[in-house]
């Protein structure tokens, strides 16, 4: 039932019962996997929360590439779910017990990255994980759904991880997070675009045209996220 809602209201364009289901797909996989699978809790219930994501993302995503409709609109929606799903991963994270180790390991490896990093190293970073989201939306097609869960999930510990000593500072991370993620969100777009073009043998100029522009408009949200992280 949750994947028809979430196609009904991808329809509507109704991003904030977008960012509720999101938040709804994020506590119904962790508790499925809190039941189920609860030595493997941090990463079954990104699993688990992605599911009611697949089927309506590429069907209303193919749908709109089909009619050739603008992509804007999508970013929009993908971001007010993967908003929905961080606000989630954030409560769990802020008030259970859960570990959700791989996330803190994520973690652990980007703050070692990037930790007193100035703007080339940060950009670097991120340029980084745009392109890998971008390869692998191109390779596996509409990858978006776990990769956007899962990307939710780090966010939300890590803001969590943050709020736990200092809230202050964990919303003075807001505004560049949520720049960078649009930016990894129109990768992921971009590549299965691109996938979805080949497929289709469709290698018009003004449509590959529109497809580098998109790429081109992610950079400038990774490039914006990096300086707003920085200034």
């Amino acid at each position: 039932m949750l994947q028809e809602l979430f196609l009904l209201e991808e329809e509507r364009r109704n991003l904030g019962m977008l960012f509720l289901l999101g938040a709804v797909a994020g506590l119904i996989g962790f508790l499925a996997a809190y039941l189920f699978f609860p030595s493997r809790l941090a990463v079954i219930s990104v699993v688990f929360a992605s599911v009611p994501l697949i089927f309506s993302l590429t069907k209303q995503f193919m749908k709109d590439e089909e009619n050739h409709v603008p992509h804007v609109p999508e970013i929009k929606m993908y971001f007010a779910i993967f908003a929905g799903e961080t606000s989630t991963f954030f409560s769990l994270a802020m008030f259970t017990d859960a570990s959700f180790g791989p996330q803190r390991t994520v973690l652990g490896l980007s703050s070692s990255a990037v930790s007193d990093a100035g703007f080339q190293s940060v950009l670097m970073n991120n340029l980084g994980v745009f392109f890998v989201a971008l390869l692998l939306a191109l390779v596996i097609g509409s990858a978006g759904a776990f990769v956007l869960t899962w990307n939710a999930s780090v966010l939300g510990v890590f803001l969590a991880e943050i709020a736990s000593t200092d809230p202050f500072l964990a919303l003075s991370y807001i505004p560049h997070a949520s720049l960078e993620m649009i930016g990894f969100i129109t990768a992921g777009l971009s590549g299965t675009l691109v996938s979805a073009a080949i497929y289709r043998k469709d290698f018009s100029r003004d449509r590959w045209m529109n497809y580098v522009r998109l790429i081109l408009l992610g950079l400038l949200f990774v490039l914006l996220g990096a300086f707003v992280e920085t200034a």
